[in-house]
């Protein structure tokens, strides 16, 4: 079963996961403007290029990826549009992705807790999905 954490995710070992959506702007970079994901922005340069062009060949802009990884960097879809309310059915699709790639690698993942921002959905709707992911798993939230 999945760990919960509170602190500072971007710090600690592992791959480390934020929650995304699926727009790509007209530089075909992925939208990262918010929250974590805008702080990954920051922390690694050009990562939003990379998961564009990530997004570009595996759903495309608006489409649905569910997750994507690359290095020990992540972004698991939890909406398309950056404007929409988190999408508990995409929420679903996209963590089971997650629980594919975290059974069959064993890496130690750093999940940013989806779907909570700005109280677009609640625990109560989105622990259920989370309780069957394995226990390399650590679910974040911010203090």
């Amino acid at each position: 079963m999945a760990q919960f954490k509170i602190g500072a995710m971007l710090e600690v070992p592992g791959i480390k996961i934020v929650t995304a959506c699926s727009y790509l702007t007209v530089e075909h970079t992925l939208f990262m403007g918010r929250g974590l994901a805008r702080e990954l922005k920051v922390l690694v340069p050009g990562i939003d290029g990379i998961f564009g062009r990530m997004l570009l060949s595996n759903g495309g802009h608006l489409g649905r990826y569910g997750l994507m990884i690359y290095e020990r960097w992540g972004v698991l879809q939890v909406r398309r549009h950056y404007d929409e309310k988190a999408d508990l059915d995409l929420i679903a699709f996209s963590l089971e992705r997650l629980k594919s790639f975290a059974e069959e690698t064993e890496y130690i993942i750093n999940l940013e807790y989806p779907g909570i921002a700005e109280g677009e959905l609640t625990k109560e709707e989105i622990g259920p999905i989370l309780r069957g992911l394995p226990d390399n798993v650590y679910v974040w939230e911010k203090e």
